[in-house]
This record gives C-alpha cells, structure tokens and sequence, in this order.
C-alpha cells in the first residue's frame, strides 16, 4: 500500500478512536511514526486537521472534511482490491438472472452456454418471468440481472440495450390461413388463439389489440410454452403469436406454417435491467458486459 493511503488509514483509525496512539495501534505504527504522519498530512492540507489534548484529539472543520473523503477513497480502494483478486482467482459465484421467456428461447442459452465454458468456476441460477415479474426481482434485489420487454415499466432500474426480435403469427397446416403470407391484426384476431399465459408481453399487446379494435380476445387454450403453442396449432386447436426466431426449430420439423402480421408492435426490443451497475459482483458485472456485447 502507498504512504498516502497507509496515512489516510491511520487518520481515519484515529478519527475513530480520538487518540493518536491508539489509532497507531490499530495500524501497528510506532507513536512517533504515526505523529509524524498525522504531521505530514496537516502540512500538505496547510490546516490543522485535530485538535490536541490530554485526553486525545478531535477533528477540526478540515479534519472532518478530510475524514469523509477517506473513507471514501479507502473504501473504493478496498473494493478494487477485492475485485482483483477475484480476478486472479477465476471468476467465481452464483449470478441470479430473471428473464421473459422470449430471451430464453432465443438468446440467453447460447449466450450462458458460451459464458460459463469460458469461467467455469462460475453458476448462473437463470428463471423465467414474465417482464412485469423481472422488473420487480430486479427492483427488490431478488435477482442480479434481469432480461424485460422495453415497453414493460422499470422504474428505478438502470436499462442496457440487449437484443431485437419480431413477432409472427404460426398456424397448422390445415388451418385456413395456412395459404397466406401475412395477414393484419383484425384479421388475426378473428381466429382462436392458444396463448402461453396471461401477463406475457405477447398476450398483453394481443389483449391491447383486441381492445384497441373492440373484438373480444378469443382464447382457445393456455400452454406453458412456446413448444406447446406449436403443437397444439400443429393439431389445429387454434394459432399463435410467437417470436419467430423461438420457433424456428419447431418450423423446420413440424406441420407449420408462419405469417408475417402487419402491425408496427411486431418489432420488440428487449433490454438488459440491473438496479445499479456499480453495485454489481464481479461476477455479475461480467455476465452482464458479456450478455450486452454486440452479437
């Protein structure tokens, strides 16, 4: 450690103890070695930082200014410490990320797969929530890193840019539509829909969009994902509004087909929350500068 803060550590211990001796015992300094310190401080501040007594010292004006500046300095110096060394040990940890489901299916397993091969000493502890459930895991501190839709509300939150995706609407191939390219939103909504449940991103701007053209929302079934949506449309129970990308392996294998829907909200961005970026682990601030690369 540098003379300077091994001399604003001894101030600070003796701030608190209010005696130059015992702030040098803390230190485990010589009483003369730390007088002097305290000396060489005063006479580059050009103020006297304590007041002298017999029974110990007190701060001035500028001895209390100093001492909060300090502790400052100290403890960032503390923390880059700490991240260091963690550092030249292997990043290690458990970092918690919420996510919507949309994420999970299309981004954040190749990305975590890639991630952990390269840190192994890393766990990652990844859950699915809907985007109004990750902004409050995020908020309440029940999560590190959270993955929401950017029309969700995230008050208090810090927001990265992460990834795009477009909605597209699947049918079977025996459903009437199944001829079309791209049909409109008025036109999707007179058809049954098998949604995966309610508070999803997707059922609400389908629920929007119902209200917004005063149609009722029929929904035929509720699925637990984005696979089951499929094959319940495969079987022709109804059709489905689903990220295309999610889906791309379930159209390559079953009786699928996917239209384009003419809407301007079929364009989504989704962003990367944290409550503070400066308050992240090491660990987590390197999953999220990871997840938040360019792809």
């Amino acid at each position: 450690m540098s003379d300077d803060l091994k001399s604003l550590r001894l101030f600070v211990a003796v701030a608190d103890r209010g005696s130059i001796s015992e702030g040098a015992k803390r230190c485990h300094l010589a009483l003369a070695a730390a007088s002097k310190r305290i000396a060489e401080l005063e006479a580059r501040a050009r103020l006297p930082l304590l007041v002298r007594h017999a029974r110990g010292v007190v701060l001035t004006p500028a001895g209390h200014a100093l001492l909060a500046h300090a502790r400052t300095v100290l403890l960032a110096m503390d923390r880059m410490s700490a991240e260091l060394d963690e550092f030249r040990q292997g990043i290690a940890g458990v970092v918690r990320i919420v996510a919507n489901a949309s994420a999970i299916a299309q981004f954040l397993p190749a990305q975590i797969g890639a991630f952990l091969r390269a840190h192994p000493g890393l766990k990652i502890d990844l859950q699915e929530h809907t985007s109004p459930e990750v902004a409050k895991a995020v908020g309440s501190g029940l999560a590190d890193i959270g993955v929401l839709e950017s029309q969700t509300p995230a008050e208090g939150l810090e927001c990265l840019p992460y990834r795009e995706d477009e909605l597209a609407v699947v049918v079977g191939l025996r459903h009437p539509l199944a001829r079309r390219r791209r049909i409109d939103v008025a036109e999707m909504l007179r058809h049954e829909h098998i949604v995966v449940r309610e508070g999803t991103a997707v059922y609400r701007v389908l629920r929007a969009s119902a209200d917004e053209l005063r149609v009722p929302l029929k929904v035929r079934m509720q699925v637990g994902s984005f696979d089951i949506v499929c094959r319940m449309a495969e079987e022709g129970v109804g059709i489905g509004l689903l990220p295309r990308a999610a889906i791309a392996p379930q159209l390559a294998t079953m009786r699928l087909r996917c239209l384009q829907l003419d809407a301007p909200w079929v364009h989504r961005r989704h962003l990367l929350c944290v409550r503070r970026v400066e308050g992240l682990t090491v660990a987590a601030r390197s999953v999220l500068d990871f997840l938040g690369a360019p792809s």
